[in-house]
């Protein structure tokens, strides 16, 4: 608005004329008016741009998503937007001009003490006039926030220091469900390792520190290839469901390592890329010393400790291979004799006694009981009937040597019947046939021998005094 009006008239006027950006007087010179006219368009142009600008930042920081301020000098709040309001609890137009303390709820004394308030990181951005960025704890009246805060100094085009700009990013919410993961992993009664995409472990948990014998803060940072390269041994998969068993020997104090069930998971985005992998470690230790507890009872004799009938077919499926077998059918003599005059306690007695002879005799073969005081002695390759005869004498001689000097036992001795495979050619029940036919022959011809099955038709079996007994 422009008032046009010579000297007399503006004086009559006065104050009236406060309604116009300029008065010009006549008498009008071009030169001077158009110097005016491109003047004012310039203010007015100015003062769009600056309206835009203003509209530009005001619609910007109310699109953020995180809390924004600009502090003066002295450190009053002079533009904010919705979510600083909302976080605060008070609106725009109380907010706006007040300080820290007014805003917060918070007292001077408090303020000054500059615990969980702002005041360090401003005066570090207006005293070093460079950006900064930190993690604060502020007290509001809604209990402790925590931020993650970027400030930064706001200059003049001449170096003046204008104040301060502040975003603060509210992440309470994400403290709280972390403190709460922290709190799952620490009750998870398994052991837990988490790593990055970049493999780099980034969390573990205290059952973690048990399993492996190692600190979180010894074990962060490192690539989880590595690790788990120096400490896991013997590993094998165990389902195509990814579970992995393990051994750890990390107590050189135990001789048995600990046995680990382990499961990777892949932890993904919200896009389903994959952000990294959490590892489950689960015991099994006990379980697989129990699971082979089960299997032992359920291949050996309970009294004796040696192995069982059920156990020495197995072991032929499993480790035959048309290799060639002999059979030592051994059989107590007189011990229903010990049973009826002694007790049942006292047979018990000579078969432990027996057994451990067995064990010490044959210590490179597969001794079973099959019966009550009925063993079988199983040699897997080429043996000789010289070999066989050799060892069944020493065994019936270590028998002799226990026996002898016991008041119960001096009567009890064993016999031994001998039988002998080439390769597949015979099936191994008639192979346990002719060793029992054997022992049978062995105690006709007066116990306390060995005898072997000859397996010609019409021949009678060699005794085995034959070769020298």
């Amino acid at each position: 608005m422009v008032a046009c009006a010579d000297a007399d008239q503006v004086e009559a006027v006065g104050d009236d004329l406060m309604f116009a950006d300029e008065v010009w007087e006549k008498p009008y010179r071009s030169r001077l008016f158009s110097l005016r006219f491109r003047k004012l368009l310039e203010m007015a142009q100015s003062r769009w741009r600056s309206r835009v600008n203003e509209i530009c930042l005001d619609t910007l920081i109310e699109c953020m998503p995180d809390m924004v301020w600009f502090k003066d000098i002295a450190g009053s709040h002079v533009k904010v937007n919705d979510v600083f309001c909302q976080t605060v609890g008070k609106p725009k137009e109380v907010v706006t001009g007040r300080d820290h303390c007014f805003i917060w709820d918070i007292s001077k004394e408090e303020f000054e003490k500059g615990e969980f308030v702002c005041k360090e990181t401003d005066e570090f951005v207006m005293r070093k006039r460079q950006k900064c960025s930190s993690t604060e704890k502020v007290s509001s009246q809604h209990g402790m926030r925590q931020f993650n805060t970027y400030k930064a100094p706001v200059i003049d085009d001449r170096g003046n220091l204008l104040g301060t700009v502040g975003i603060g990013h509210d992440i309470t919410a994400l403290e709280n469900i972390s403190n709460e993961l922290e709190l799952i992993l620490r009750s998870m009664p398994f052991a837990i390792l988490v790593w990055n995409e970049d493999g780099t472990i980034i969390n573990s948990n205290e059952k973690f520190e048990e399993y492996f014998g190692i600190k979180k803060n010894e074990i962060i940072g490192q690539k989880s290839t590595v690790w788990s390269k120096n400490i896991l041994k013997d590993i094998k998969v165990m389902n195509d469901a990814g579970y992995m068993e393990a051994k750890v020997y990390y107590d050189e104090s135990k001789d048995s390592p600990r046995i680990l069930e382990i499961n990777e998971v892949p932890i993904h985005d919200v896009f389903y890329n994959e952000a990294g992998w959490l590892c489950i470690y689960r015991d099994i230790t006990k379980e697989r010393e129990l699971e082979e507890k089960i299997i032992r009872s359920s291949n050996s004799d309970f009294l004796t400790g040696l192995n069982n009938r059920r156990s020495f077919y197995q072991y032929i499926r499993e480790r035959k291979n048309n290799r060639n077998l002999s059979l030592l059918y051994a059989d107590l003599d007189q011990f229903k004799y010990i049973n009826d005059t002694y007790g049942h306690k006292a047979g018990d007695e000579a078969l432990v006694i027996t057994s451990n002879l067995l064990k010490e005799c044959f210590p490179e073969d597969f001794i079973a009981r099959i019966g009550g005081d009925e063993f079988l002695i199983t040699k897997l390759g080429d043996f000789t009937e010289t070999e066989l005869a050799e060892q069944a004498a020493h065994f019936l001689e270590r028998m002799r040597q226990t026996f002898s000097g016991s008041k119960c036992f001096q009567t009890l001795s064993a016999s031994i019947g001998i039988s002998s495979a080439v390769g597949s050619i015979i099936d191994i029940d008639e192979l346990i046939r002719q060793s029992d036919a054997a022992l049978y022959e062995a105690k006709i011809r007066g116990r306390a021998q060995y005898y072997f099955y000859s397996g010609m038709a019409g021949e009678e079996n060699r005794n085995d005094n034959d070769l020298g007994n």
